[in-house]
């Protein structure tokens, strides 16, 4: 009888460690695919924004001013990064990798600063801004593969 509930006793301890630590797994795993899911939204949000600002841009170089539409669109472009970096700041504690994100973010809206009126674009500015921009957007996309697969 006492080799019956030694037995049955094991058993169950057994099948509670195997659920703590499938619970375990499960958990890192979900931790894991937000984490994904955040950076993902981060650099869709980046490319979109750098996209609007090089609109701006073009614009200002054709003399022409914001449409309400064209200024929307921007905002919106801009909000969503503003967004998206919130959320990866629920994804992840890598501090480098948030201040990526945040000059990231601070870069591209320096970049539509460059042409801040309808035929005055500083296209030394714009060109310094935009490599910039694209090695920080560069930095960004690696800086995230190393913090998923090391």
């Amino acid at each position: 009888m006492s080799a019956a509930i030694v037995a049955a006793a094991a058993a169950l301890a057994g099948v509670l460690v195997q659920a703590l630590i499938g619970d375990r797994r499960v958990r890192a795993e979900r931790r894991r695919a937000e984490f994904v899911a955040a950076v993902r939204g981060v650099l869709r949000a980046y490319v979109r924004f750098r996209g609007r600002q090089y609109m701006k841009i073009r614009a200002r170089r054709l003399g022409r001013d914001d449409t309400d539409e064209s200024l929307a669109a921007r905002y919106a472009a801009r909000d969503a990064l503003t967004e998206a970096i919130d959320y990866l700041y629920t994804a992840t504690a890598d501090q480098r990798l948030l201040a990526a994100a945040e000059e990231a973010r601070e870069l591209v809206v320096a970049l539509g600063d460059a042409a801040s009126e309808p035929g005055a674009v500083d296209e030394d500015a714009v060109a310094e801004i935009g490599r910039r921009a694209r090695e920080s957007h560069s930095a960004l996309r690696q800086m995230a593969r190393r913090a998923l697969y090391g």
